[in-house]
């Protein structure tokens, strides 16, 4: 009677652990939103990028300014009794005020210039907010995966020392050899082994999601909850055209193109001459009763000089626009691989929900009672536990894998496409 009845309270484990649907979780697991949302707000690299979008701001008001005006202060006349003249004591004395004024639309020109790159700037931040975004998913996924192979061996550990238990009492009752309690304990203590690689995987997960966070590594991080069942529907001609039209590192070739045209234009303005105005009013024995004005231009004619940066300017532009149209070929070509990567796990991840994984719980559970009734040798029934527990972890793996994939896809696209 005692050894059917822990025979049928494994059985019971078995099923219970398996078959029955998890509970809810609470509310202090760590969830994928929260996390994005502190990544944006206090990962470092975004940060600093946020300051450089306040930089290109800042210089936007800079250029469009005129240049300080000069002051100069001409004495003439100079008595030779006095070796450190003042204006005040000097026969004639000229206080110049010059100002330079480039041609007509320079100044604007360089404004635009300084507009586009704000734009560039923002475009590189989004770029790298969904570079991070992506990595916290794609580590989060590790994550989950990490805890459920944990919680999933723990399960299978606790299932083998109820088996264990059953060859040592088959063993006393002199139904089984001493063989089957060694290979038990044998089997138990490489799962125990695998737990402790298992919780260091673990650990090395938590420092990564942290240093993305910007969290002290000495801070706990609360467990993953669990991976979710959303699949995600893919078109590939839409997410093409989404990616060439909404990417953000694509965005900022264009912004780049554009700021490179509006060199182009400020290139040609040095065919025309800057200006400058000076006004020197006139002191005499104390007395202002005269003034100078005078107005002078650079006379640009070193055309080639001009000629050559006209050309500079346009090959570059024309280089931005060859590397705008190999990146959306490379961007073009990724989303089919990203594509057809997430159609792959996706397949693989049906597999496992609808046939490898209810087969080897079922294999589990038969070969347990056929080893109640002597059917099959104790080797077989560890082997069979340890085909479950195989399919658990990469069952889960498959599910890490198939949203990691629609991570990278999204990095390509530049868009969720799982909402969270």
């Amino acid at each position: 009677m005692r050894f059917l009845l822990l025979f049928l309270t494994s059985n019971f484990l078995l099923l219970t652990s398996f078959l029955v649907p998890a509970p809810a979780f609470a509310q202090d697991m760590l969830s994928l939103k929260s996390i994005i949302e502190e990544a944006r707000d206090y990962n470092p690299e975004i940060q600093a990028l946020r300051q450089n979008i306040k930089a290109k701001e800042a210089r936007i008001k800079v250029e469009g300014v005129l240049d300080d005006p000069s002051f100069r202060i001409e004495m003439e006349d100079l008595s030779k009794e006095n070796p450190f003249p003042t204006p005040g004591n000097a026969m004639q004395t000229k206080y110049g005020i010059s100002q330079m004024f480039p041609y007509p639309g320079k100044l604007s020109l360089q404004r635009d210039v300084s507009l586009t790159e704000v734009s560039m700037a923002e475009a590189e931040l989004k770029d790298k907010e969904i570079e991070i975004v992506t990595m916290v998913k794609e580590t989060y996924y590790d994550y989950l995966f990490i805890s459920g192979s944990l919680k999933s061996v723990k399960e299978i550990k606790e299932l083998l020392s109820n088996m264990t238990r059953i060859a040592e009492i088959k063993y006393a009752t002199g139904q089984a050899s001493q063989q089957d309690v060694i290979k038990a304990q044998v089997e138990l203590t490489m799962l125990i082994s695998e737990i402790t690689n298992l919780e260091a995987e673990k650990e090395v997960i938590q420092a990564e999601l942290k240093a993305l966070l910007n969290r002290p590594q000495e801070m706990p991080l609360l467990e993953p909850s669990e991976i979710p069942r959303k699949k995600v529907d893919i078109r590939i001609e839409e997410l093409t055209e989404k990616a060439l039209e909404i990417n953000p590192a694509l965005q900022k070739m264009r912004y780049e193109i554009k700021a490179n045209q509006i060199g182009v234009e400020l290139a040609k303005k040095n065919y025309y001459p800057n200006f400058m105005v000076d006004v020197a009013p006139i002191q005499r024995n104390g007395r202002f009763d005269a003034w100078d004005a005078m107005f002078q231009i650079n006379i640009p004619i070193w055309r080639s000089k001009y000629d050559h940066q006209v050309g500079e300017a346009m090959s570059i532009t024309e280089a931005s626009r060859a590397k705008l149209k190999a990146e959306e070929n490379i961007k073009a070509a990724e989303v089919k691989e990203g594509v057809v990567k997430v159609e792959t796990a996706d397949k693989i991840r049906v597999l496992y929900e609808t046939s490898l994984l209810p087969q080897a719980e079922f294999s589990l559970d038969s070969a347990l009672k056929n080893y109640q009734t002597g059917k099959i040798d104790f080797l077989t029934l560890l082997d069979t536990g340890r085909v479950l527990k195989k399919t658990r972890i990469d069952y889960l793996s498959s599910l890490a894998i198939y949203y990691k994939r629609i991570a990278s896809l999204e990095r390509v696209v530049g868009e969720e496409l799982l909402e969270e």
